[in-house]
């Protein structure tokens, strides 16, 4: 009798590359590359998933407190994506300038950034979170 079996290598090979992360080159509105890059963990990381878990305490924490007082919140949902993102972001390169100031890269700046300019939060998301951004080749 043959034994079959199923060869899970692709698997484990695409769970190591997300848990390197990627080099996202930022583009204008023109598709033009600015010169940041920046990189980001997979969907299946431990750093993914614990940013998931950190984020969805301290939304409902803050749910939690904001009830407590009385006050109504908007949806949260954009604010939990940047915060995610900003918490599976592992650096950038080089450091960005805004304002005329050079902005080192912090996850509290990364966070500022992704809020500041959706054109770069949308770039970077639609690559995070699709596992097939991080398949070698």
């Amino acid at each position: 009798m043959v034994e079959e079996f199923v060869d899970l290598s692709g698997l484990e090979a695409l769970v190591q590359s997300q848990e390197e992360g990627i080099e996202i080159e930022i583009l204008n509105e023109q598709a033009k590359p600015i010169g940041l890059k920046i990189r980001v963990v997979g969907p299946d990381s431990d750093r993914m998933q614990k940013a998931v878990r950190d984020v969805a305490a301290e939304f409902a924490k803050a749910a939690a407190d904001r009830e407590s007082l009385g006050e109504a919140r908007e949806d949260d949902s954009d604010a939990r994506m940047v915060a995610i993102l900003a918490k599976a972001t592992m650096s950038w390169s080089p450091n960005p300038k805004i304002g005329g100031s050079v902005v080192p890269f912090s996850e509290e700046n990364v966070r500022n950034l992704y809020t500041k300019f959706r054109i770069i939060r949308e770039q970077v998301e639609v690559r995070a979170v699709r596992r097939g951004s991080f398949t070698k080749g």
